[in-house]
Order: C-alpha cells, then structure tokens, then sequence
C-alpha cells in the first residue's frame, strides 16, 4: 500500500507486513503526524485488502465491489485447488516420507500450499517424529498468517525439541503478531540465548521493542542484526524507521540509503527514505525519492502531505494543487488533503484566499 490519493493526511497509517519468516517493515508506510509519527502493528499477511472511506463513491459502494470481486475470485481459487487437491490425492503413487517431504517443499516454495500441507501430513502420519516437517508445515502455516494453526505447530515443537533456536522464533513471530509482547519478548529472548547469530530473532526483537517505544533498545538490536547480516535491506530498513521515531533523520537517512544501496527497489523504503529527506529540507530529493516509489503526481502528493506534516502547508498546498494538475482524475481523491492544508495556512478564510496566499510560495 503506497501513500497515494486513496489516503488523505486524515488517514496517515504505519503498517507493518510480514515478510517469508520475520516481520519486517518493508511493507511499512510511514506518514508524518502533526505531533509524531506513530505506528500501527497489523498481524496480517493480507495487506492493502481493505477500503478506505473518502476514496470515490461511498464506503459502503466500495466495501460491496470489492466483495463481490474479492469472493469470486476466492471461490473461483478454491475451486483450482480442490481439483489439485483431488488429482493429487487420487493420482500419486505410494511415497515414501522423504519423498513426502521433498513434494511438500515444492509446493511450497510455488505457494501451492494445499498441496504442501497435503504431502507434509502424509509424511507426518508416517513418522510422528518427523521435526523437521513439523517446523515447515508451522513455518507455512505463519507465511500464510494462519497464526493459531501455526501457534499448534510450534507449540508441539517446543514439547518435542525444547531446546531448538528456530522454534521460539516462531513463538516469538506468532506471539508479536497477536500483540502479546510479554510472551514474544520471552520467546526471542530464549531463541537469541540459543542461537545468539540469528539476525531474524534480533530484527523481531527491534521491532517489539518499536512498537513498545523503546527505539534506544529497537535500534540496539537492529545494529545487532546487522552485524550477522551486514547488507540486510529490511533491518537497515527497520533501522531508518527506528532512527526517525527517534527524531534522528540524518541517520534515519543513512539507513534508507544503506538499504537502497544494498539493492532493494521497494516503494515503502523509498517512501520512508523521503520523508526523511523532507525532515531535513531535502525537498528535491524527496520529490525525486517519491518518485521512485510511484508516478509524479502521486509522488506530489506524498510530498504535500510530508510537507503538511512539518508544519509548511503553503508548499503542501502548491503540491497538492500540482499533482491534480498533472492527473485531474485524482481531483477528488487528493481534494480532501488540499483542504486540510488550506485550512492549516494562518488566516485563511476562504478556499481562494489560501489559494493565493500559496502564490508566493511553490512546491519544492
């Protein structure tokens, strides 16, 4: 979900995703509050797949297309698997649990997932004992945010190897995404005693310690992270946003540039990287980042709001009114952050008369 028309200053959220085995912020849109920049922790695979009000036509028109889009299209899904399902089921020869096992593993790396599970059950109804399948299927399980499933699986491990590493990170996974901090701090804390090289315990741990507002202890552990994965986007990722809740932009920026310059390509960093740039008035290289997120007027967009939110809201207006200008269809979607900042403007009265008073001033 990338800040765009679809979300005015009236709707700035922070959303964490989860990303293959860790929660990480790479799916993290951060938008700049008149007061602080704040986060909201969402434990859901599914990001984006809701509807926001203000976005064309009534919420409650746009809750029933998408529902309607969004069950046929999981009727029509399901429907494909339970063929496969079937066929599988009808069509595979006797295996063995190692060939169970190697089947369940190619399904799931193509996120064939019935059919994963499908082979890893076999393979564990063979072999009761079979650890290893046990942590794939709980592993699956967590990628899919099938959380209480995955909860059993782990839970099962922990009875069975109560001293493995991975185990109580995915404890600790599953118990950050349900909100039970107390029990995740527990977790990781026992999964970093075991394997203190695992830079993905230590990056969950950053990120509870985040979402507690210990960023001192978030950035400890990211810097820890880091050190056994030095060139890890999503930690130097984490590492900017912790940065900045800090209030430390000049190396929240380091951060994002590090990330960027590890190789990855994804808008959220970028949108965060131009915030920051935006905190410290780089406002051409945060126009030029926003862009690299999304197109120009969105990218105008954005850097209104980022503007808005440090306090200079006749910029913000003159790039609200540039991103319509570029891409009228938005009009009314980027109206209501328009006329948040006009109303932001000291001494304004009238639509008009903020218009002109943001004469003088232009968007960077």
């Amino acid at each position: 979900m990338e800040i765009g028309f679809c979300l005015t200053v009236g709707q700035r959220r922070g959303m964490l995703a989860l990303y293959e085995r860790s929660i990480t912020r790479e799916g993290l849109d951060v938008m700049i509050d008149m007061q602080s920049l704040k986060l909201l922790f969402i434990g859901s695979v599914i990001v984006g797949a809701f509807t926001l009000p203000g976005c064309g036509g009534t919420k409650d028109q746009l809750t029933s297309s998408l529902d309607m889009a969004e069950y046929r299209k999981m009727m029509e899904e399901q429907k494909k698997q339970q063929e496969r399902l079937t066929e599988a089921t009808s069509s595979t020869p006797e295996m063995t649990v190692e060939e169970h096992e190697r089947r369940g593993d190619l399904d799931a790396q193509a996120r064939n997932y019935l059919l994963a599970s499908l082979h890893y059950d076999k393979a564990l109804k063979a072999d009761p004992t079979r650890n290893s399948v046990r942590l794939k299927l709980g592993q699956m399980f967590l990628q899919q945010g099938l959380l209480d499933q995955a909860l059993t699986q782990f839970q099962d491990l922990r009875l069975r190897e109560p001293e493995s590493a991975p185990v109580y990170e995915g404890l600790g996974q599953i118990y950050l995404m349900q909100g039970k901090t107390t029990e995740a701090e527990t977790a990781l804390t026992k999964a970093i005693s075991l394997n203190p090289a695992s830079w993905q315990s230590h990056n969950l741990l950053g990120l509870l310690y985040d979402q507690q507002k210990r960023h001192a202890d978030a950035i400890s552990s990211y810097h820890t992270a880091l050190t056994y994965r030095s060139r890890e986007p999503n930690v130097l990722n984490n590492l900017g946003l912790a940065y900045a809740l800090s209030g430390n932009y000049d190396a929240a920026i380091d951060a994002y540039e590090q990330a960027v310059a590890a190789g990855s390509t994804a808008p959220k960093l970028y949108n965060n990287l131009g915030i920051a740039y935006v905190q410290r008035r780089r406002y051409s290289d945060a126009f030029n980042t926003f862009k690299k997120a999304t197109d120009e007027p969105r990218a105008y967009n954005n850097l209104g709001v980022a503007l808005l939110g440090v306090g200079t809201p006749k910029k913000a207006v003159a790039c609200f009114e540039k991103a319509i200008e570029l891409n009228p269809q938005y009009y009314e979607k980027a109206l209501e952050n328009l006329r948040i900042a006009r109303q932001a403007i000291p001494n304004s009265t009238s639509g008009s008369a903020a218009s002109s008073m943001t004469e003088a001033s232009s968007c960077p």
